[in-house]
């Protein structure tokens, strides 16, 4: 018997032979066939960064808004190939040849100098001196930099709040998004609040907000967005169902994948009545606050 449980557990285990749940509670959407919407913000930001010098974006949102979600969409769509994608999705929207790195300051890594200063360089192949200072590393950008770069910044509050990363730190940040050759590099952070409210509440006031000309807020999904994700569930929706789960989600992605969910499962065990409804209302309670009312 634990010769047959050695060998069972050996097997490789292909990710591609997974169904991908229709709906997703909890963790960022990372594969793009799943993201759905925000196709203004999508077009404002592929825009500025379709010419040089690149500029630099803030998407602010309240929590579970989705900007995790929209972070890993912008540096996987492109390099995504049209048959992994759904029918009405896109992957032109930049000229090929640029490259990404996602920093997720809420990574214990992050949260220290030389880790954030290290994954950067690693992400871009590029050299890591020794030490890997703010001095070396920004001389290893200057030398090897060829390519446009855009720099993902998810959950700038936890990288305000790591006392490493204090404000000589943010200085270079700066440097790099100011004065790197050519205006090769682009940040994009996200945010609860913007950069100027940022500025004058945190502890730690950084010149490195000042470089974001770009602000876009992210709300829920437009009538036509919410409708679109709803008409790819496995099972359909009847039309009163429909618009109960838009009214009671307020449109919002986070909601509406709960809420979905409690239907999708009513539906395949074939349940009457309306305990999903209740269900949903019970999931989504703590995230009131997305809909103005106190959880």
């Amino acid at each position: 018997m634990d010769s047959f449980l050695t060998t069972v557990s050996t097997l490789p285990i292909s990710l591609t032979s997974w169904q991908r749940s229709p709906f997703v509670i909890g963790p960022p959407i990372t594969q793009p066939c799943q993201f759905f919407g925000r196709d203004y913000i999508l077009k404002r930001v592929f825009d500025v960064w379709k010419h040089l010098p690149l500029q630099h974006i803030a998407i602010v949102g309240s929590k579970r808004s989705g900007k995790t979600s929209l972070l890993h969409y912008l540096r996987r769509i492109i390099d995504t190939p049209k048959e992994e994608l759904r029918p009405d999705q896109r992957n032109d929207w930049l000229a090929p040849g640029y490259q990404w790195v996602f920093i997720d300051f809420q990574d214990p890594r992050m949260c220290h100098q030389e880790g954030v200063l290290r994954h950067i360089l690693n992400e871009l192949d590029m050299p890591v001196p020794a030490p890997c200072d703010l001095a070396s590393f920004t001389e290893v950008i200057e030398l090897y930099l060829e390519i446009p770069t855009l720099i993902l910044l998810d959950e700038i509050s936890a990288g305000l709040a790591a006392p490493e990363l204090d404000e000589q730190f943010w200085w270079g940040m700066r440097f790099l998004g100011s004065n790197c050759e050519k205006g090769k590099i682009g940040f994009l952070l996200t945010a609860k609040e913007s950069p100027e409210k940022i500025m004058l509440d945190d502890n730690k006031p950084s010149p490195f907000f000042n470089i974001f000309g770009h602000v876009f807020n992210l709300g829920p999904f437009t009538d036509a967005e919410a409708l679109n994700f709803l008409n790819h569930s496995p099972l359909p929706f009847t039309e009163e169902e429909t618009h109960w789960v838009l009214q009671k989600s307020g449109r919002w992605p986070a909601l509406m994948q709960i809420i979905c969910h409690s239907k999708l499962i009513a539906l395949e065990e074939q349940s009457s009545g309306n305990q999903w409804r209740t269900e949903a209302i019970k999931r989504i309670t703590p995230y009131s606050y997305l809909l103005g009312k106190k959880p």
